[in-house]
């Protein structure tokens, strides 16, 4: 299905049931990479969106946006859908948007896995990456090996948009958060270590935080253990 907000096609699929989740995909996945959650939320009898964010998917590519612009999609889109009671599910990228959200009325909680948004600790290496670009860069010198492989994958449009996003740290945005919050994350994540849930648990009062056996998308490769959990907290045992 495909609705229109602010001038751009947005992409979702919808499980008609009872209590409302919206499921949000990470950098460069698609409505496809939250399948499973999707499926196993539909077989619950969940009212759950699963959503494609504006560049990815079947949605429309955006001009100049940046991760609060994502923020304001997802919210007409609720609106537009009449959802009250969000539980709002983030997976990385889609963690970002759940946590700016997070505290609208009509969001009831948020169910964070592997999610960006902390600021990142910058290592050595890192700082000597960065001094290496510029100096490239005041060179005139090819620039295509420099970035990250999402960063590389993008077309100059998405990839202005990928800076915007990545260079805005919601961590005042997660020492507010007032709703249930449960955070899922990989043992194994080397995109958004671990460091960064310890984070997130310490900032969201009250959250509670699940290791799973996985990386980054912990919640493909530890699936059972996850929906396992993941029907606790919906069902407000957790």
């Amino acid at each position: 299905m495909f609705s229109e907000i602010n001038g751009l096609k947005i992409f979702y699929e919808r499980h008609l049931g009872a209590d409302a989740v919206v499921v949000m995909h990470g950098w460069g996945g698609s409505h496809k990479t939250t399948k499973c959650i999707y499926e196993l939320l539909g077989k619950w009898n969940y009212d759950v969106i699963n959503i494609d964010f504006p560049g990815f998917g079947d949605s429309d590519e955006p001009k100049d946006f940046g991760i609060y612009d994502y923020a304001q999609v997802v919210q007409d889109l609720a609106k537009k859908l009449k959802l009250n009671s969000v539980t709002l599910v983030g997976h990385s990228f889609g963690g970002r948007v759940a946590l700016i959200l997070a505290n609208k009325p009509w969001v009831k909680r948020i169910v964070l896995i592997d999610s960006a948004g902390i600021k990142p600790r910058r290592t050595l290496t890192y700082r000597l990456n960065i001094l290496k670009y510029k100096r490239a860069k005041r060179k005139n010198k090819d620039l295509s090996n420099f970035g990250s492989s999402d960063y590389r994958a993008l077309n100059d449009n998405m990839k202005g948009i990928f800076v915007r996003v990545v260079n805005e740290h919601l961590d005042g945005y997660a020492k507010k958060i007032n709703k249930p919050c449960c955070i899922f994350w990989g043992k194994n994540d080397y995109e958004t270590p671990f460091y960064m849930a310890k984070k997130l648990n310490k900032y969201i009062k009250n959250s509670k935080l699940f290791l799973l056996d996985g990386g980054h998308y912990s919640y493909i490769d530890d699936f059972t253990d996850f929906a396992v959990k993941l029907t606790t907290v919906l069902k407000g045992e957790g």
